[in-house]
């Protein structure tokens, strides 16, 4: 499965890797900024995207190591870009963050897969809130990795 992971915490990086080799027994592809995660969405296809919301402008992996402002809502831009590419896929939303902003309306994680479908037409099939090196956020990710085969 062709899976990209915007995430720029490296320990949640990691733990979100290891759900996805256990169930697809390979790594997904990785970006950890807002600016890489939306020049990735636009120019290819994934079947799954696993999505933080709040993510650096740069990642670490910017060549002058600046990872610029964070974006409490990066995550909503890599929404927006592929809804102006006219690309549904589906999504595994992965924050710290019981709720966000949407067109500053704020929204419950438990209710964003609903709004994000209306609003960006994406496929949100699990919004999980992350709590590192936690049994249950883990086999959250797993289960609904694990629905998509």
């Amino acid at each position: 499965m062709n899976i990209l992971l915007v995430e720029d915490e490296i320990h949640k990086r990691d733990e979100i890797c290891r759900c996805v080799m256990d169930v697809y027994g390979s790594t997904p592809e990785i970006v950890d900024g807002v600016s890489s995660a939306v020049l990735k969405v636009m120019s290819q296809n994934y079947e799954l995207i696993i999505l933080d919301m709040a993510l650096s402008t740069f990642g670490e992996s910017a060549e002058d190591k600046n990872k610029g402002h964070d974006q409490a809502q990066g995550g909503i831009e890599v929404l927006r870009a592929l809804k102006s590419k006219n690309k549904t896929t589906n999504i595994i939303i992965v924050t710290q963050y019981p709720d966000f902003y949407i067109s500053g309306k704020k929204i419950k994680l438990k209710d964003s897969p609903k709004v994000i479908k209306e609003k960006y037409n994406q496929n949100v099939i699990g919004a999980v809130l992350y709590h590192y090196k936690s049994q249950p956020t883990l086999q959250k990710i797993v289960t609904l990795l694990r629905g998509l085969q």
